[in-house]
């Protein structure tokens, strides 16, 4: 479903129509994918499928301007319940310099506060042209000197996000992926977030979350993959559970993190975990003490330090490597 927003007068003086294309949309199918396909991989197979079928709960919009029909300019949010992440900002490259993307992102940006949006997250380069644009628009870098940016509408968004509630056990689905991010961008906290997908310390989801839901369905590689939520809909955690294939066979690597106010209702994840057969690691910073207080009341074991092993900022930690036996 296609909503026009507005008309803006580009610097050419050309006027260039405002709208969002609410997924799935097969009138704009043509469009689209064209106009995004150098973006290749997972990320033309989330535009292809969420153009012609519902994802789950996921709420996909395509934000576009347009001169005589024509699609000149992009930005993708994906949301649930007021959280996403803004991605595919996209200017034909003979349309640039004309205040194309500037006048899309002030209608795109009113539009999500206007639907009650509560935060959204995005990746950039820190300190070029694209950061001090969305900087323009109140982003901030979730670290210092970050191309890692938030949103939030709210100042304390993450202190009333991630209140306490009852949790529960569910499968990865469409519409976490902005939520997951969340969880991924908190400061502080434990570093070794995920292993298997190179998340440490404040980190934005967005790709990673493609290439996990692409792939769970492939048995041979994915074991496990849970997520926390509370009853209130924010994800307060992850595991997974793939199988570690560079040390064959009975070998698996478990990968959990656990926002550190819901460390107490880990258990929940765990328990959900039908263990294999073989060895089972996880790595965990040697200052994460909830993390391996909990892994060890499920049987897990010190089996190695490895010192110094990653840095922090201008921290070297040493990291835990802990097994369980099955």
């Amino acid at each position: 479903m296609y909503q026009q927003l507005a008309e803006v007068t580009l610097k050419s003086r050309e006027q260039m129509e405002v709208g969002v294309i609410c997924a799935p949309d097969e009138a704009f199918v043509g469009q689209i994918e064209p106009f995004l396909g150098h973006k290749g991989g997972y990320w033309n197979w989330h535009i292809e499928r969420c153009m012609q079928e519902p994802l789950d709960e996921l709420e996909t919009r395509f934000y576009i301007g347009q001169i005589d029909g024509q699609i000149i300019s992009n930005i993708m949010t994906v949301e649930h319940r007021g959280v996403g992440i803004l991605g595919h900002v996209f200017t034909s490259p003979d349309h640039r310099r004309k205040g194309a993307c500037k006048g899309l992102m002030l209608h795109q940006m009113e539009d999500f506060r206007r639907r009650g949006g509560r935060a959204l997250y995005l990746g950039t380069g820190y300190d070029s042209h694209a950061y001090h644009i969305y900087a323009s628009f109140g982003f901030q870098s979730v670290m210092s000197h970050s191309g890692f940016m938030r949103y939030w509408v709210e100042p304390d968004f993450e202190g009333h996000y991630f209140q306490q509630a009852e949790v529960h056990v569910k499968p990865v689905e469409w519409h976490d992926w902005g939520k997951i991010t969340a969880l991924t961008g908190i400061v502080g906290y434990d570093y070794l977030r995920s292993i298997a997908f190179g998340i440490y310390g404040p980190t934005n989801f967005e790709g990673g979350f493609l290439g996990l839901k692409r792939t769970l369905g492939d048995s041979d590689h994915y074991l496990a993959a849970h997520l926390l939520e509370t009853d209130t809909g924010a994800i307060v955690g992850f595991l997974t559970l793939v199988r570690e294939e560079r040390w064959q066979p009975e070998s698996y690597l478990m990968d959990i993190f656990v926002h550190t106010d819901f460390w107490g209702k880990a258990s929940t994840l765990l328990d959900a975990v039908e263990w294999p057969s073989g060895k089972v690691q996880c790595y965990a910073d040697a200052t994460s003490l909830d993390k391996i207080e909990h892994l060890s009341e499920y049987g897990f074991m010190r089996e190695a330090v490895l010192q110094k092993q990653i840095c922090r900022g201008t921290t070297w930690m040493d990291v835990q490597i802990l097994q369980r036996r099955s």
